[in-house]
């Protein structure tokens, strides 16, 4: 990193999690912390996240969520650049052990603590005083937690774009939700058909309806626990349950794959079909509460491939039918969807970025046929979608 030395001036900055946000101003910053250019930045924030990342259990997975620029009150022109991280430890207690161990991490390090509240959605704020980095980490829930590192206000050789307008996001939301209802609407026909094939004896014509309904389900893109309870009712997984695969809250179309795959009596599943029909009829009448905020739904352009990637590419979702693939195409086409709802906002504001992203999600599509090259095809796109959200911000977010 070159050497330079630039008083660094008073700054407002806003660094926002999916659940929440740290907002804090920077004042009184001492004199000759050198500030970074943009390259040396973005490299910065990657060594802290690598960092942060180390003095944590293995156990907790992470991926880049969003990472976004935001203009400083003064001096005016100048801009701080944040990248948030989306990280799922497999239960809250290793979630809370996490925040414990880099508060002791940051501490050991002399970091400044500039928040620090503790509780179940507990929130840490740190500075390097060397640099004037801030690194955070806050419990959005119970399983899922976000690492935010931003940079000191710095100048750009260019004018980002301008922040969404929270009216714009709503318009957004809205046609989401009727996409939703849509794809909804199909899964009720879906199930309905599910039900009657496992009422029957063909357990191969059961197998092929339960494929349909999830594949179906897949294209809503509920990622990072997008509908709540009424997605863990209808697709949850067996993995923190106490009784793993026999644990009786262990229910929807997983179940119903899991039985249809290890032999399990026709006449088992139907219950069990017949409480994701109750399931999806009831999210179809709660959807205008249901469906995610404005302010979080750009997150999804990136977070529906990055679930596809955590879960189906390492076989979380995997109860015996082998489904990943197909699985993961459905995730193209829900990201997709998302992608055009956005298209003329990002349009505005990074014409090339949308072309990229198509590109991208066709040669996943094509990876994903001839099963071949997917996880580079994904790693790909993935790269690409993540500038997308930073583009979305809401003013006043």
């Amino acid at each position: 990193m070159t050497r330079f030395r630039i008083a660094l001036l008073a700054a407002t900055t806003a660094v926002v999690a999916a659940a929440g946000a740290f907002a804090f101003v920077r004042s009184g910053a001492s004199a000759a912390i050198p500030v970074p250019t943009e390259r040396e930045a973005r490299a910065l924030i990657d060594k802290y996240r690598s960092d942060a990342a180390a003095g944590i259990s293995k156990t907790i997975r992470y991926a880049e969520a969003v990472s976004t620029i935001g203009a400083c009150s003064d001096p005016a022109g100048t801009y701080t650049i944040s990248s948030r991280y989306s990280m799922m430890p497999p239960s809250g207690t290793e979630g809370a052990a996490a925040v414990d161990a880099l508060r002791q991490h940051w501490a050991d390090l002399g970091y400044r603590v500039v928040v620090d509240v503790p509780g179940q959605n507990s929130q840490l704020l740190t500075e390097d005083p060397a640099t004037g980095f801030r690194v955070g980490i806050s419990q959005r829930a119970a399983s899922f937690l976000r690492l935010v590192v931003s940079s000191p206000c710095l100048t750009l050789p260019y004018t980002p774009a301008p922040p969404v307008l929270p009216e714009e996001q709503a318009s957004v939301r809205e046609e989401y939700q009727r996409y939703v209802a849509g794809v909804l609407d199909q899964l009720t026909r879906d199930v309905t058909a599910l039900r009657s094939a496992v009422a029957g004896s063909d357990r191969t014509k059961a197998r092929a309806a339960w494929l349909i309904a999830q594949l179906t389900w897949d294209r809503v893109g509920a990622a990072y626990g997008s509908f709540g309870d009424y997605a863990d009712a209808i697709d949850g997984l067996p993995q923190g349950l106490p009784g793993g695969v026999r644990d009786p809250d262990f229910t929807g179309l997983r179940r119903i794959e899991y039985g249809l795959w290890h032999g399990e009596a026709l006449g088992v599943l139907r219950p069990l079909a017949d409480a994701v029909a109750e399931q999806v009829a009831a999210l179809r009448a709660d959807l205008p509460g249901a469906t995610p905020d404005a302010i979080d739904l750009p997150l999804r352009l990136h977070e529906i491939l990055e679930d596809a990637l955590r879960f189906h590419r390492t076989g979380l979702t995997d109860m015996g039918a082998g489904s990943g693939l197909a699985e993961t195409a459905a995730s193209v086409d829900a990201t997709e969807a998302l992608l055009d709802m956005f298209g003329p906002l990002l349009d505005e504001r990074r014409p090339d970025l949308r072309p990229a992203a198509r590109t991208g999600l066709e040669r996943l599509r094509h990876a994903l046929a001839v099963h071949r090259d997917v996880d580079a095809a994904l790693g790909g796109v993935l790269e690409t979608l993540a500038g997308a959200p930073g583009l979305l911000e809401v003013t006043g977010s």
